[in-house]
């Protein structure tokens, strides 16, 4: 099948990409909606914002999501920022230096990623952080209201979140892409919500 200028291949699928600014920011989403929507359902994640998560659990969920971002964030060359929060909030509730390097680590990830495969997996992490605010504030219960230690990951950079959302929009409609890099970026939010997919599947394989 001949594929249209106006048109990229996402997932298997062929995404149609609208002109202007926003049109890659569209394909994007189109691409990835489907892994989106399953990671919204995700157990871990439903029990945080239910208020319903445990401890145990919670320790669980944040040691899977620093073996995620610190590999990530090494061969994306990001500063280390989720990975520290991650590492705050670990050592808060008791997961000492000396534990975090036993953690499992995602090994998926080469030594270095494309700035293309990066630019399409700043997609999720900037995108996921929006959602992180609400999941923080439904941690209450567990670690007490008001109580900054231990969802630092989740809140993020707090009322800057959504202005760290909008320089991410700006860097990607920054200039007009030629089809083969739009491809590249998409294809890299792909495998990066896949990958995390994947990763988080097993966040609760030690914890009964």
């Amino acid at each position: 099948m001949q594929i249209r200028k106006s048109e990229l291949v996402g997932d298997g699928e062929i995404v149609r990409l609208p002109s202007g600014a926003a049109g890659l920011r569209e394909a994007l989403r189109a691409a990835t909606s489907e892994v989106h929507e399953r990671l919204h359902g995700h157990d871990g994640f439903a029990a945080v914002q239910a208020g319903t998560i445990d401890g145990k659990a919670y320790r669980h969920l944040l040691s899977r999501l620093y073996g995620f971002y610190r590999p990530f964030e090494a061969a994306a060359r990001l500063a280390p920022q989720r990975t520290r929060w991650l590492e705050q909030d670990l050592e808060a509730l008791g997961v000492c230096a000396v534990s975090r390097v036993t953690l499992p680590r995602c090994a998926a990830f080469p030594l270095r990623l494309s700035a293309d495969h990066v630019l399409g997996a700043r997609y999720v992490v900037e995108g996921s952080a929006l959602g992180g605010r609400g999941m923080a504030r439904q941690l209450d219960a567990l670690l007490g209201p008001g109580v900054m230690a231990g969802r630092q990951f989740f809140s993020g950079h707090g009322a800057d979140t959504g202005s760290a959302w909008r320089d991410y929009l700006a860097l990607l409609a920054r200039e007009p892409r030629p089809m083969p890099q739009c491809s590249a970026i998409i294809d890299g939010a792909n495998a990066t919500f896949a990958t995390f997919e994947h990763w988080l599947a097993g966040w609760n394989i030690d914890h009964g």
